[in-house]
């Protein structure tokens, strides 16, 4: 029996859409992953889902976050949520896009 595919680099990054907000690297499976499918806790799931949809909230004629600090705070979520997301699934290496830093976050932890 054939072993099920399991991704060895995730992305945490935002996209319009409703799926999970969690992409597979390699290049032969991108696109957005099921975090069910990997054992994600439907708790973490749940807050990655509604962190996506603030970023799909506005409309696309205003800003999308308002002020700086909302930003701010919704691009620290997005981190904090890659560190939940890595500490779930320690054998796939989680990044988050969404920053602009590409190293892994369990090469930043302690930044």
């Amino acid at each position: 029996m054939e072993e099920a595919y399991r991704p060895r680099a995730l992305r945490v990054m935002a996209e319009y859409m409703d799926d999970d907000p969690v992409w597979d690297s390699d290049v032969d499976h991108v696109g957005p992953v099921v975090l069910d499918d990997l054992g994600v806790s439907p708790t973490l799931t749940r807050r990655l889902q509604a962190w996506n949809e603030r970023y799909n909230r506005p409309p696309l004629t205003k800003p999308r976050f308002g002020r700086e600090e909302a930003k701010a705070a919704w691009l620290e979520e997005g981190l904090r949520l890659a560190y939940a997301l890595q500490n779930e699934l320690p054998d796939i290496e989680i990044s988050c896009f969404e920053d602009g830093d590409r190293r892994p976050v369990r090469d930043r932890r302690g930044r």
